[in-house]
């Protein structure tokens, strides 16, 4: 997802304009302190100004554990199965065809601790990290046929896990008693672990991948919805 530069620009301003104030900002009162105890959910605004998940396919929300810290949680689960036949015909007998399928799960869950250092009425700065970790798994098959034989056949399959942290700063802002809206980026530090596997009708092959990631994170903006 891309954002626009003045975009980063008005979010770095901000940020420099809050903690250059923290002296006088973090003694006032806060929409903070109304949020002790309270469960919210989360959802990312997207370019178009629809509603898309946060940080979790299936759920993610934030729970304030007192007036200046709050956990986040976010899930993700992903399920493929389908099927495809494709033929080609010469006069009135079949030429060729290929025969796929794939079918494939995942699941990822995140999770960060958030603590605000600066607020001011209904502004707030806040700085988190959290562990994230995921699994996923995938197979597919393709058979070609040609001359209503079989031709050639072979299957494919992954298992993927990954582990790492992650690292953010962002701004919220209460423009509503139930309602924040918040702006975020920062880093990921993880380990991707990548096994394939093909079979076919005359060979085995076999791949193993290891790596160590550093990412930057897009600038992510949200909304938060309290009960």
């Amino acid at each position: 997802m891309k954002y626009k530069k003045s975009h980063l620009v008005s979010l770095l301003t901000l940020l420099f304009f809050l903690l250059s104030s923290s002296s006088i900002t973090i003694a006032q009162s806060s929409y903070l302190d109304s949020l002790d105890g309270k469960f919210a959910l989360q959802f990312q605004i997207s370019e178009d100004f629809t509603l898309t998940n946060f940080q979790g396919t299936i759920f993610s929300g934030k729970y304030h554990l007192g007036k200046r810290s709050a956990v986040r949680l976010g899930l993700s689960f992903s399920l493929d199965d389908y099927n495809s036949e494709n033929e080609t015909t010469i006069g009135d007998s079949i030429n060729s065809g290929q025969n796929s399928s794939y079918n494939g799960v995942g699941f990822t869950i995140y999770s960060q601790y958030i603590y605000y250092p600066v607020s001011v009425s209904d502004i707030g700065f806040y700085i988190g990290s959290g562990p994230f970790i995921g699994f996923g798994n995938n197979e597919s098959e393709q058979t070609y046929e040609i001359f209503d034989s079989t031709a050639d056949k072979s299957t494919t399959s992954n298992d993927l896990f990954t582990i790492g942290i992650d690292a953010i700063i962002g701004i919220e802002w209460s423009f509503n008693r139930w309602m924040t809206i918040s702006a975020e980026y920062g880093l990921q530090l993880y380990y991707l672990k990548t096994t394939e596997r093909t079979e076919a009708s005359d060979r085995v092959r076999e791949r193993n991948l290891d790596s160590f990631q550093l990412t930057s994170a897009p600038v992510k903006f949200g909304i938060s919805v309290y009960f």
